[in-house]
């Protein structure tokens, strides 16, 4: 992906950062502004992929880095799929034409395609938090639950050849 793709979301990411953290760095801008234009989690491989086409590519241990500190700093979740692999998506969504109105990441559900292996966030899937206590109380005894996650298995529009 080019950094003029990037750009509206590159502005906002740096100004977040500005406002936020104090520290800027390329990295932290680049990953910041490519989780806020992909809209959905993305793989520490992705990631790279993306910004692989800059004239300044992250290396793999700059990425995981940065990827790490975006969690830390509650920037961004980090969720393991079934397949043992991480995948990061914004805690926040981020306006960019509105830089210092960050939006809070709802939850929702989410759709993991098995054939191209990408997860799709389901924005219209909102999980009801009375479904959720139901099931954290449907625990076993001495079992102490903090969230219920909803992931739909299935194939994507893309993978699938759909046209709409």
């Amino acid at each position: 992906m080019s950094l003029t793709q990037l750009q509206p979301y590159l502005e906002a990411a740096r100004a977040s950062l500005q406002e936020q953290s104090g520290r800027v760095t390329s990295g932290r801008v680049r990953v910041l502004a490519l989780l806020l234009k992909a809209g959905r989690p993305l793989t520490h491989q992705e990631v790279l992929a993306d910004l692989a086409t800059d004239a300044d590519p992250l290396d793999r241990v700059t990425a995981y880095r940065v990827l790490d500190w975006l969690v830390a700093q509650g920037w961004a979740i980090k969720q393991a799929g079934d397949d043992r692999i991480f995948r990061f998506v914004m805690a926040e969504h981020v306006d960019p034409a509105r830089a210092n109105a960050p939006r809070p990441h709802t939850q929702h559900g989410h759709f993991r395609c098995v054939r191209c292996h990408r997860t799709f966030c389901l924005d219209d899937w909102p999980q009801h938090p009375q479904l959720s206590e139901r099931e954290l109380k449907r625990l076993p005894k001495g079992f102490v639950g903090e969230q219920v996650e909803l992931l739909i298995h299935g194939t994507c529009a893309q993978c699938a050849g759909a046209t709409n």
